[in-house]
């Protein structure tokens, strides 16, 4: 049995898009995290089964390769499936297609299955296999992220109402915002982010203060970000690495 296969169309809106008609890379994910939720729901077992059983999906890693930006007007569709299930670790891939089919991006995910009122990993529920149509336990390899040995650049943000999800938690692609924040305006302008990988490692909640901690790589024409978001008390709440390429993808 094959795992259950969601696809949805998006059309790129212009308080998507940055200085140059691209759509910007949080609002790529926040396409990969609705159809996630989409397809939940389809199945059965979205936001509020999950809610009424205190158990919720909590994603723990992102590898997002961009092979070419969809630009402001263009329509963009949306593919998702678990790829597998391994005891409390759900695995899912996601890919962006235009509509000739070409690939634009690829992307492949690690979720944990966890016990709300408890705040802890469980093995994943019989009913879970059976809505997704899960069966192989071979787990999607995505490296671990090396940490900073300096900062180059820091900001600090205050967690807002509007940076909150349905956990209660901050939403997922605000460390991806936060952290771009903190890269300078130079290579934002003059380079093209290629590669986002992402490991969530705390949560954090409403009204915290967090800084987004970076250092910049440089490799030729290419650059590698490595980022690191912390809170108050200097504890890990996440690690990102960007890549990010001069002159290289349309």
């Amino acid at each position: 049995m094959d795992p259950a296969l969601f696809e949805q169309e998006y059309r790129i809106h212009y308080y998507e898009i940055d200085y140059n008609k691209k759509v910007l890379i949080t609002s790529l994910m926040n396409y990969l995290d609705d159809i996630a939720i989409g397809q939940s729901e389809q199945l059965g077992v979205g936001v509020d089964y999950l809610k009424q059983r205190n158990v919720a999906w909590v994603l723990y890693k992102w590898d997002i390769k961009i092979h070419k930006y969809p630009v402001y007007g263009e329509s963009v569709k949306v593919r998702t499936a678990p790829h597998s299930f391994n005891k409390f670790y759900a695995y899912r891939w996601f890919e962006i297609l235009s509509p000739k089919g070409e690939r634009l991006v690829s992307a492949n995910s690690i979720w944990l299955f966890i016990k709300t009122d408890k705040k802890r990993p469980i093995k994943i529920t019989e009913d879970m296999y059976k809505a997704y149509g899960v069966e192989s336990t071979e787990p999607l390899e995505i490296e671990d992220i090396r940490q900073l040995s300096t900062i180059d650049t820091e900001k600090e943000f205050h967690v807002r109402y509007s940076d909150i999800d349905t956990n209660r938690h901050v939403n997922n692609v605000k460390y991806a915002a936060w952290a771009i924040e903190t890269i300078p305006l130079n290579i934002v302008i003059d380079y093209t982010l290629f590669n986002l990988k992402v490991t969530y490692k705390k949560e954090t909640t409403y009204g915290k203060t967090i800084k987004a901690l970076t250092q910049v790589l440089y490799y030729g024409d290419n650059i590698t970000c490595l980022h690191n978001i912390v809170d108050e008390d200097d504890k890990e709440l996440c690690l990102l690495e960007s890549k990010w390429a001069k002159n290289t993808i349309d």
